[in-house]
């Protein structure tokens, strides 16, 4: 349990049993212990630097000429910022298109005007770049990679290039 207090246990066990625990693993419990090791241990410098390196890289966009969502409220205050995909085809659309050159993001809804048959927002997330190494001196960098990615003709060539910068990236952060 999350907590020695009996009115928030009984609230959660309400709502997650049976659904959420009918399958009890112990291999998630103790996966669990872990992170929750990590998070007490590193969870603040984390957690900045997940809100660093999205902003740092949603500006890095912006300037490459990527509309970044909510750029009049500086962009984002957590782990993520949006694109507005339309100039991308939809996000669903984008997200292919960028997996296709080495990086994972995902289609989004925006409350902004719609994409035909497509999301009209891309979801660009920083924990696992975070984990990785990244850090905010590699936004510019990885705008560039990001920005071409998302219009280029050759996703398959710039693949390699995405590939040869990522390898620098090879030892875990914020871990024990």
């Amino acid at each position: 349990m999350v907590t020695n207090e009996a009115d928030i246990a009984e609230r959660l066990d309400a709502i997650a049993f049976p659904g959420m625990t009918a399958n009890f693993d112990a291999a998630k419990s103790a996966a669990l212990a872990v992170t929750m090791l990590d998070w007490r241990e590193y969870g603040t410098d984390y957690a900045k630097a997940m809100v660093d390196l999205s902003q740092a890289l949603a500006a890095a966009m912006q300037e490459r000429g990527a509309p970044v969502f909510a750029d009049k409220q500086g962009f984002t205050s957590s782990h993520q910022f949006a694109v507005q995909a339309k100039a991308y085809g939809g996000g669903q659309a984008a997200s292919k298109t960028l997996r296709k050159t080495g990086f994972l993001a995902c289609g989004i809804g925006l409350p902004i005007d719609p994409v035909d048959d497509d999301l009209n927002g891309l979801r660009i997330g920083t924990p696992e770049l975070v984990r990785w190494g990244v850090q905010v001196g590699d936004a510019e960098r990885l705008a560039d990679l990001i920005v071409r990615g998302l219009t280029t003709n050759s996703p398959n060539d710039l693949a390699a290039e995405v590939v040869d910068w990522r390898s620098q990236f090879n030892e875990m952060h914020f871990v024990r």
